[in-house]
C-alpha cells in the first residue's frame, strides 16, 4: 500500500497529483481518500463547498478500479451555526472525533493500494501500517502541529519521501 500525506492547500494539487502519479500506479487500483462519505451530498445540497478531497476523488474516480470515502461522516446541526463552525473548524462538524480511528478500519476493510489523507493525519496511519510506503507532502515552512507539539517542526514517523513543495 502506498499512503501520502497531502497538505489540503488547493494551490499544490497538480503537483501533489503529478508526484503521486510518478510514485505509484493508479489506474485500476482502489483508492481511499480523507472524504466523509456524506460531503459530497451536503455539497449538492449546498451547505459545504467542494473541497480538496472532493478534487481528488474527481480525477482519480474515472482511472481507479474504486475510490472510497474512508473519513469519518459529518454530523451537520439542524440550524447550523457557521459563525461558531468557522471559529471551531472541522471539530465543529466532528463532535465525536473518531476520524483517525475509522480511516484506520477502513483500511483494514477494504483494503486500498492507495491511501490519500491530509499530512495531519498521515503519521497515525502510518504507525499502524508500518509496513506501507509513506510519503509527506509539505509547504516550504514545514507542518508544525502547535496542538501536539507546542510549536516545534514536525518529525515525520518512518518517513520514506518527503517532498516540500
Amino acid at each position: 500500500m502506498y499512503l501520502f500525506g497531502v497538505t489540503h492547500k488547493q494551490e499544490y494539487f497538480d503537483r501533489q497529483v503529478s508526484k503521486i502519479e510518478e510514485i505509484c500506479h493508479v489506474d485500476g487500483k482502489v483508492m481511499m481518500l480523507e472524504l466523509a462519505p456524506n460531503y459530497e451530498e451536503n455539497v449538492q445540497r449546498g451547505i459545504l463547498i467542494p473541497n480538496f478531497s472532493m478534487a481528488l476523488a474527481e480525477r482519480y474516480r474515472p482511472r481507479c478500479s474504486r475510490v472510497i470515502s474512508g473519513d469519518q461522516e459529518i454530523t451537520i446541526p439542524e440550524n447550523p451555526n457557521w459563525l461558531l463552525s468557522l471559529v471551531m473548524g472541522e471539530i465543529y462538524f466532528y463532535p465525536d472525533n473518531r476520524r483517525d480511528e475509522i480511516m484506520r478500519q477502513t483500511i483494514e476493510r477494504e483494503r486500498p493500494d492507495i491511501v490519500i489523507v491530509g499530512n495531519g493525519h498521515s503519521d497515525d496511519i502510518k504507525e499502524h501500517f508500518p509496513q506501507v510506503y509513506y510519503t509527506v507532502f509539505q509547504d516550504e515552512g514545514g507542518y508544525t502541529a502547535s496542538w501536539s507539539h507546542h510549536g516545534r517542526p514536525h518529525k515525520w514517523y518512518r518517513l520514506d519521501q518527503l517532498i516540500t513543495l
